[in-house]
């Protein structure tokens, strides 16, 4: 199986997403709110390299109508990744024993079951409290539906459920179209279904499932996100990609994205770092290390974006295509974490996503297969 290219882009996508978050986790806390590029390269440089970082012990809102939320003090190595690579393995996880395609139900009991709360605030991002609260809140027969929890988050268009997504577009391997319907419902654990942060994920779930077809280009890609979302998403998408076509360049291009999203954005939202993500695989042509690196520098959510390209760019070049020595690193760092929820290797979830893939297509080879029996 390990030779294979489907078992490749399956570790390709896997590996680079957790990167993208590592890489990104270490320079976002300079970058956010407001910092920017300017800010983070007056700190750091020009990031190349996985570094290691601390998150502070700290109490934070979102925006005005938050509760107060609690980030718990962790020192974290180099390759160390954060809360969306969390919450990533989780819908990894629910497909693994699912074993194909799954609902917003399936990703709940993962959550239910996995998340401990006394450790949320430490990798697993404070905000997730409230929603594990109301998965768990009463029984059967009177909690809270996971599809409605969604609709009552107090952070609309949030790039939680974005930033998490990537492994829909893997089970929907070579089907865009379906990876966003999927996506939509996945998401309604987190997002309400018509927000930025719905239609943020929506993007990089198609733009991944698109990534894995043979014959996939960097056009292909790019006019499968555009083609799977609404009207001012694709807007939106298309401002960026402007941007890009006129920057091409990972320096060049930070300014004008700054100038372009923040006076409405102080805090990055899901919408606009997708549209970051796919202007960057627009610019370096998929490549894992140049994307991966210019998601680090270009400012803003530098995590999330960096987590959405990887699960895009590593489907697009297979793991040959990610640096080795950035593979081992962040596998050593999960490896030594107390408190990670990734208990499998990113290796062996490849392993076991190939094969929910697999499964999924022989069940739709079987579905057409006797279909054309009726039309024979």
């Amino acid at each position: 199986m390990e030779d294979t290219q489907l078992f490749k882009k399956v570790f390709g996508s896997v590996a680079a997403s957790n990167i993208g978050s590592a890489i990104g986790a270490a320079v976002e806390w300079v970058s956010v709110p407001g910092g920017g590029w300017k800010a983070l390269e007056d700190h750091f440089g020009w990031v190349e390299t996985l570094l290691p970082w601390v998150q502070q012990d700290r109490q934070v809102r979102y925006w005005n109508n938050s509760p107060p939320l609690r980030y718990q003090h962790m020192d974290m190595p180099a390759g160390m990744t954060e809360d969306g690579a969390e919450i990533r393995y989780l819908l990894e996880l629910a497909i693994i024993e699912k074993m194909g395609r799954v609902t917003v139900e399936d990703v709940a009991e993962v959550f239910r079951r996995e998340i401990k709360r006394e450790d949320i605030g430490r990798l697993v991002n404070p905000h997730i409290v409230i929603h594990l609260d109301r998965l768990r809140a009463g029984d059967e027969n009177t909690r809270i539906h996971p599809r409605l929890i969604g609709s009552m988050t107090p952070w609309p268009g949030l790039v939680d459920a974005a930033h998490m997504i990537g492994p829909v577009g893997i089970i929907n391997a070579g089907d865009a179209r379906q990876a966003s319907l999927d996506t939509i419902d996945v998401c309604s654990l987190l997002q309400p279904p018509v927000s930025g942060g719905t239609e943020g994920s929506r993007v990089i779930a198609a733009a991944t499932a698109e990534a894995f077809r043979p014959s996939a280009t960097v056009e292909s890609v790019v006019e499968a996100a555009r083609a799977n979302v609404s009207l001012h998403t694709r807007q939106i998408l298309d401002e960026a990609l402007e941007i890009a076509a006129k920057h091409p360049d990972l320096r060049d291009i930070r300014e004008p994205i700054r100038k372009h999203f923040m006076p409405t954005y102080p805090y990055a939202d899901a919408v606009e770092t997708a549209a970051e993500a796919l202007a960057l695989f627009w610019i370096t042509k998929g490549d894992v290390r140049s994307g991966l690196i210019g998601a680090t520098n270009i400012g803003r959510d530098t995590d999330c974006i960096g987590g959405m390209l990887g699960s895009i760019c590593g489907a697009y070049k297979g793991i040959d295509g990610v640096p080795a020595e950035w593979v081992e690193t962040v596998q050593a760092a999960i490896d030594a974490n107390t408190y990670t929820l990734q208990k499998l290797s990113m290796r062996e979830t490849a392993v076991r996503l190939t094969e929910a893939v697999k499964m999924n297509l022989s069940a739709l080879k079987r579905q057409v297969s006797e279909m054309e029996e009726l039309g024979a």
